[in-house]
């Protein structure tokens, strides 16, 4: 029974991610501009306005322009496959990340020289994966697909001329549903949904007129997630729930400009990921427990460096580096996240339409340790043993629009 219900667990209580953009199963794609520097520097701040996603401080930046809104697309293509898969089926998990467009919308309006509000609709988590029915990984993770809507209002406020703070909240919508199979047959399916909230914090410090200094805070979220589905091996069919709790995230930001041309950019952030210890499902309304596991992830870092350049007055270059820590320990992967450490590899540029429209555009490589599977017989499951080599490409764009 326990085992049986393990990774409908591991995916069914969070919502999570395989293939996801981001450490663990965060999505990083709230950016054209931003990841065109690896992420370097957003919560300092950006051209357009999809900084407040990581410092909602940020909106003042944009005080004097009136109304202004930002629509951003990125499409992600995701490779991860096992070709080496040993147990219980065939070797190839083929492809199992799913391509996936992933969209990001600002708003912002100067109230007056010293307020600022805004909002932000974004998807900060996300999954899509499917991997071959019949290969030895199935019956511990076959289809998984998962979505979030994240509706965020915000305020700034700007004390001094150089100390602004800013605030919001997150209205967030989560959805699942994921399949396990073996020998082609679908043994466990579940579907289930949630709506939950939580908060936006950050500060802008501008000590001179070519440093900018943010530090922004997203806080975790608390989802209650109710559905249903069935699992064959138990004979279960009916109702279920599960808690689950995202990571907590602060974001340090630095731009400073070195010359006319030249900004030099820089960040680190912060997930809480070693919040997700264990996971239980249960059955709904009784409580009864149908599966528990310990997952033990650890603390997740991203630590990024970039560069922006004038080339003209109408095209603006960037580029940057990354090093993200996954929060996936070795002992605890699945085929459903066989997450590991990734490198980021990032190109963009800004350019100005006209005095009121400007489009960023950002391509980028991200480089993924393989992800090395090795779990034990036990509950029902047989042994797997794999080896995922991994990689994605990501090309955004962006349309920010001074009305």
């Amino acid at each position: 029974m326990y085992g049986a219900l393990r990774y409908l667990v591991v995916v069914g209580n969070l919502a999570l991610a395989a293939s996801a953009t981001a450490g663990g199963f965060s999505v990083r794609e709230q950016s054209a501009e931003g990841q065109g520097a690896s992420f370097a520097g957003v919560a300092a701040g950006t051209n357009g306005l999809s900084a407040m996603f990581w410092n909602p401080a940020t909106m003042s930046q944009h005080n004097d322009f009136g109304f202004i809104s930002e629509s951003n697309a990125s499409l992600v293509l995701p490779n991860s496959r096992a070709k080496n898969g040993v147990g219980a089926g065939g070797a190839d998990s083929g492809n199992i990340g799913e391509w996936a467009i992933v969209p990001a919308s600002y708003w912002v309006y100067g109230v007056n020289d010293q307020l600022t509000i805004g909002a932000a609709m974004t998807a900060p988590f996300g999954l899509t994966t499917d991997a071959r029915d019949t290969w030895a990984g199935a019956v511990h993770g076959d289809k998984s697909a998962v979505k979030t809507y994240n509706f965020n209002p915000n305020v700034a406020y700007k004390l001094t001329d150089w100390i602004t703070l800013g605030a919001g909240a997150q209205i967030e919508y989560m959805g699942v549903g994921l399949t396990s199979r073996i020998g082609g047959v679908q043994i466990v399916e579940a579907n289930a949904d949630s709506l939950g909230f939580g908060f936006t914090a950050g500060v802008l410090i501008e000590p001179t007129a070519t440093t900018d200094i943010g530090i922004g805070f997203r806080s975790s979220i608390s989802h209650k997630l109710k559905g249903d589905g069935y699992v064959v091996p138990l004979g279960y069919v009916g109702d279920l729930k599960a808690n689950y709790k995202s990571p907590e995230t602060v974001t340090l930001g630095i731009r400073q400009q070195v010359s006319d041309q030249l900004t030099l950019l820089g960040g680190v952030e912060w997930s809480n990921w070693s919040r997700f210890k264990n996971l239980t499902l249960v059955a709904d309304p009784s409580g009864a427990v149908i599966g528990q596991t310990a997952e033990n992830w650890k603390d997740s870092w991203y630590f990024s460096a970039g560069a922006e350049y004038a080339y003209s007055d109408a095209l603006l270059l960037r580029a940057g580096v990354a090093y993200e820590k996954s929060p996936v320990p070795d002992a605890t992967r699945t085929p459903r996240v066989p997450d590991n450490d990734r490198y980021w590899l990032s190109l963009g540029g800004s350019y100005k339409i006209k005095d009121n429209m400007t489009a960023h555009f950002a391509y980028s490589h991200v480089f993924m340790d393989d992800g090395a599977i090795n779990l034990v017989a036990g509950g029902g499951l047989p042994a797997l043993s794999a080896n995922f080599n991994q990689h994605l490409d990501i090309v955004s764009a962006s349309l920010t629009m001074d009305w």
